[in-house]
């Protein structure tokens, strides 16, 4: 049965791992350098609110702003969840690094299983897939789990 529906080839997963490692790469590489850290933001007219500032710049300065709080009244964005600034504060630009590496050590796995018997069964995280989720989420993708 010859099928009217183009079928997108399948990516292999160590090309998938590998360009979820570009991806984080990249924005490690234009993001605020760490360490980052949270405080609370208060205004006159406007209730707590929570930031995340980097503490690899000076204190105040523009260039420590990681994700600088909104005015709430105006309608502005900003973080009004102080769990949001915390979670964004924990995945820094090293923890991004760091991930990428191992996404990158997954690739290099899956690849050379792929070479010795031509299967990447069972070559991701020991058939758990687990990396191969974390590649498939950062590059835009669902997880297969």
């Amino acid at each position: 049965m010859i099928s009217s529906q183009h079928e997108t080839p399948r990516v292999s997963l160590d090309t998938e791992l590998r360009n979820a490692a570009a991806k984080l790469r990249k924005h490690v590489k234009h993001a605020t350098d760490g360490p980052w850290v949270t405080s609370s933001v208060w205004s006159p007219r406007a209730t707590s609110t929570s930031a995340v500032y980097s503490h690899a710049h000076p204190a105040g300065s523009v260039d420590s702003e990681v994700v600088a709080s909104g005015r709430i009244k105006s309608g502005y964005g900003g973080i009004r969840q102080p769990w949001n600034a915390e979670y964004i504060a924990l995945m820094q630009p090293a923890v991004g690094a760091a991930l990428a590496e191992l996404l990158e050590v997954e690739a290099d796995v899956v690849a050379a299983r792929i070479a010795q018997d031509g299967t990447d069964e069972y070559a991701a995280d020991f058939g758990t897939g687990h990396l191969v989720d974390i590649a498939r989420l950062i590059n835009g993708e669902e997880a297969t789990r």
